[in-house]
């Protein structure tokens, strides 16, 4: 039965990130990746060529590599004709299809992109400047609350009360000295006619 299907050629574009190795050349990170599967019609010309293949150290340019991933995840809306093939936990392969996403491919493209918002899964072993600067790269995303954005919010509304409180203790200091003084004054004046 297999032998009638007419051929065809499938075409994947890769959107990945670079993985991420410690000092010692070990993986701490795979690589992150959404790779888009399509089937081409019968006169395309394939295009054999590799990209930049770069290997990148610096904390700014890994972090860069895994928001490319990330936006690439984004792209894909509940209207989006797609079909969430095959997830793991640093691989999404995707196709398009003539219905809306399911309800369940849904769930398994939020879980893909939790590791993202959250910075958990595979990337808590991020160094914490590709984490902070992975943080930067999307934290204007709306639902981004990662454990960073959480501990620095803490952080700042606690500086917040404490710079308050040292406000009113200020404020009440400065009126107690202003009062000190008033006194002092009205006793000085009391002194004259008295």
């Amino acid at each position: 039965m297999i032998d009638n299907v007419n051929p065809r050629d499938i075409s994947l574009k890769f959107t990945n990130s670079q993985p991420i190795f410690n000092e010692e050349e070990e993986c701490l990170v795979p690589a992150h990746q959404v790779i888009f599967m399509s089937v081409f019609p019968g006169n395309f010309q394939p295009i054999d060529q590799i990209q930049d293949l770069t290997i990148y150290s610096h904390e700014g340019r890994l972090a860069s590599t895994l928001v490319r991933v990330f936006e690439r995840t984004q792209k894909i809306t509940k209207e989006s004709h797609t079909r969430i093939n095959y997830k793991s936990r640093n691989t999404l392969l995707v196709s398009s299809k003539r219905n809306e996403i399911e309800e369940r491919e849904m769930r398994l493209l939020v879980e893909f992109e939790s590791a993202f918002y959250n910075l958990s899964g595979l990337l808590e072993k991020l160094s914490e400047g590709i984490k902070r600067n992975l943080c930067y790269l999307i934290k204007d995303r709306e639902d981004h609350k990662c454990q960073l954005c959480a501990s620095e919010i803490y952080e700042e509304s606690n500086n917040e009360t404490e710079s308050t409180h040292m406000i009113k203790e200020e404020d009440n200091a400065s009126e107690g000295h202003m009062m000190k003084e008033e006194d002092s004054t009205s006793e000085a004046s009391l002194n004259i006619i008295a």
